[in-house]
């Protein structure tokens, strides 16, 4: 008996690190695929409120991709990247909601769904207050069928990658490139303009996650870049994935039978530098093209042994002030974004409905064993947090995305909140948010990371 007890916890971590080292020897498997999301019918552009009209013309399809990663005995993992400005987080969930039922995934933790944030794609009903204006209900039902329509798609997208699975191998590394620009003008601490900033901080690490088969042949490349979707401006009212778009079709054609994917990190108060040419558009892809070219012929990356563990959990922000009916009723006098929001509140509360004091934020971590972590935070997030994240961790093994499972907010960190402007507080009535996010928001999403990511990427 004696003997038995003693042997338990042996045999119990003998059979653990026989599971660990069987994973490791199974091959990974590789699935990707495509589908076309350009509206098929004329629509408003978001991202910009001075856009009056629907869309002239398309001079770039915008797409949605996927890329599978399954391991025998495992259940698949699954990243979507989407050229759009966003997405409300019901989406993502209905997503998982339907794959669910399709390929057996049973924990929000294996799907990420990332948006590319380019200011030239239609509205997904996150932004329809930066018109300023109630849109007339023929384009509010295009708005809708949109997305309807979009989720759709996405079902089908991932099936074909699943479908699509084939043994492959994974790596990863980090390159730079330099057009990103921070973008705030501060002047005695505070936020006066939208500007250019060469001394403000700004994240110019270009991680990839390189997918081949077995004969080394290029599957996938997903890219990551911290810099807004902003090079093409108001008066460009055509449909375009921006520099995002232009790097995924700049390195498809330089590498045939390869899907390019492109997500963003930390680029809230990022934008591209120079911008507002159309001509910028293929100087900066072709930056990033180059610098991935430069990685590829050096053989810059680590492989990768195994499919990522997942962990994801959904955090509460809080807003610092919910205005009461008076206050809304002044509020509501106002022009633009900022009184519109005042009188769709008044319309809630008069319905005896009542305004949210709190936002729902996904926080997710995707670890590949002790080489690589992952870090995916919604919304419009700022260059603190991920620099923050890499100091507090291994800064060397990870890779930081924003605009990932819900795109409802600017995240603002410590230094913004005391510095004010438009990613604290102007931008909020666009998103139909009551005021700033409290100053403790930085520290909420860093405790999530914290109870999320693995010791070993611990410094």
């Amino acid at each position: 008996m004696v003997a038995c007890l003693l042997a338990t916890p042996f045999l119990t971590l003998l059979f653990a690190l026989n599971q660990c080292a069987t994973k490791e020897n199974e091959p990974v498997e590789i699935g990707v695929s495509r589908i076309d999301i350009t509206p098929e019918y004329p629509v408003r552009l978001t991202g910009y409120g001075d856009r009056r009209e629907v869309f002239d013309s398309v001079e770039q399809k915008l797409w949605a991709k996927a890329l599978v990663l399954d391991q025998k005995g495992n259940q698949p993992m699954v990243w979507v990247t989407l050229d759009l400005v966003g997405f409300p987080g019901f989406m993502a969930d209905d997503l998982f909601a339907m794959l669910t039922k399709k390929i057996g995934i049973t924990d929000r933790a294996q799907l990420v769904v990332s948006a590319t944030h380019t200011h030239n794609g239609p509205e997904t009903g996150v932004l329809l207050n930066i018109f300023g204006e109630t849109l007339p209900p023929n384009q509010l039902d295009d708005v809708k069928q949109y997305r309807d329509n979009l989720l759709a798609k996405l079902e089908l997208l991932v099936l074909e990658a699943y479908a699509s699975k084939a043994p492959g191998k994974l790596s990863w590394g980090i390159g730079n490139a330099t057009f990103a620009m921070n973008r705030r003008v501060i002047e005695n601490g505070k936020w006066i303009d939208f500007g250019e900033t060469p001394d403000g901080p700004v994240d110019h690490d270009l991680p990839v996650l390189r997918a081949t088969d077995n004969q080394g042949k290029l599957v996938a490349l997903l890219v990551n870049y911290a810099c807004h979707g902003t090079t093409l401006v108001p008066e460009h009212n055509f449909i375009h994935g921006d520099w995002m778009g232009a790097t995924q079709e700049r390195l498809e054609n330089k590498y045939p039978g390869v899907t390019a994917m492109v997500a963003l990190g930390c680029a809230g108060d990022a934008n591209p530098s120079p911008r507002g040419e159309f001509r910028y558009v293929a100087q900066h892809a072709e930056m990033i093209t180059d610098r991935i070219d430069k990685m590829l012929t050096a053989n810059s990356f680590a492989e990768l042994n195994a499919i990522p563990s997942a962990k994801y959990k959904r955090i509460e922000l809080a807003f610092a002030h919910v205005p009461d009916a008076k206050e809304f009723v002044e509020q509501s006098k106002l022009e633009a974004a900022q009184g519109l929001y005042a009188r769709n509140s008044l319309e809630i509360l008069a319905r005896g409905g009542a305004i949210p004091n709190t936002i729902p934020y996904p926080v997710q971590v995707w670890s590949f064993g002790n080489q690589l972590a992952i870090v995916f935070l919604g919304g419009e997030v700022v260059v603190d947090y991920s620099q923050r994240i890499k100091r507090e961790f291994n800064g060397e093994k990870i890779w930081v995305n924003a605009y990932s499972n819900d795109v409802s907010t600017y995240i603002a960190s410590k230094r913004l909140f005391a510095e004010g402007g438009y990613e604290v507080d102007g931008s909020m009535p666009y998103y139909n948010h009551p005021s700033r996010l409290t100053d403790d928001t930085e520290d909420r999403i860093m405790k999530a990371i914290h109870e999320l990511m693995p010791v070993a990427f611990l410094k």
